[in-house]
């Protein structure tokens, strides 16, 4: 099935373009900044594939994909790095308008000290891995400027909201097929430790690709707002 990434990609998706134009959300109003947010996210995490896939640390089963590439990645891998932070950027814009009653302060406190002891954690079960080492410290970068941001409210709870359906992604990437999984990694390279399927670091990796969207994102909102007040 040579489209099934492709078509992972495109499940992803569906839900919140069609939903995009709920008249509470409106999350079709903040389109631009989302793509912009989500493409400069997107670059160096796809340069951090690019490289990884080079050197072995995980690599792609040609058999269910379309066969595009750019350099050495899948285009349904680099498609994987707009649609996900797209998707999640709509679940943390549904969190601000339908949760805009809570204060998740001591939540998002909970989670950033989870999320660093959780990494810690998994760093220190393969200290040698490239996976694990690259994760760590993205991660502990991208939780610095969380902090720095701890007045965005709803990260935090649009992080755990968004943690089940990447799960389900990288568990249909990650799942045994006939012959081989549409993604595969070698352990040698990370903690060697799996929830089901799925490489224990995709949690924090997860956090720090969404994490970092969700903070692009209201930045570019702010700079938006500021430039309509000037106006």
């Amino acid at each position: 099935m040579s489209w099934l990434y492709l078509l992972l990609d495109a499940g992803t998706l569906f839900f919140p373009v069609v939903l995009s134009f709920d008249k509470n959300v409106h999350y079709l109003d903040h389109w631009k900044r989302v793509l912009l947010s989500t493409l400069l996210i997107a670059i160096p995490f796809i340069a951090w594939d690019i490289y990884f896939t080079a050197k072995g640390v995980w690599g792609f089963n040609p058999n269910y994909l379309t066969g595009i590439e750019l350099y050495n990645l899948p285009i349904e891998e680099v498609l994987f790095f707009i649609v996900v932070p797209f998707a999640c950027t709509f679940i943390y814009q549904c969190c601000k308008f339908y949760l805009k009653r809570f204060n998740f302060n001591r939540l998002n406190i909970f989670m950033a000290l989870f999320i660093f002891l959780y990494a810690c954690i998994v760093f220190f079960q393969n200290t040698s891995g490239a996976y694990s080492s690259w994760v760590f410290i993205s991660t502990l970068i991208v939780l610095l400027f969380w902090i720095k941001n701890f007045h965005l409210n709803f990260i935090g709870i649009s992080f755990i909201i968004s943690i089940l359906p990447f799960l389900v992604m990288n568990g249909a990437l990650t799942g045994q097929y006939t012959d081989a999984p549409i993604v595969w990694y070698n352990d040698l390279q990370n903690a060697s430790i799996r929830l089901f399927t799925i490489p224990v670091e995709d949690l924090v990796y997860c956090f720090s690709l969404i994490a970092s969207n969700f903070i692009t994102f209201e930045f570019l909102n702010k700079r938006h707002e500021e430039n309509r007040g000037t106006i």
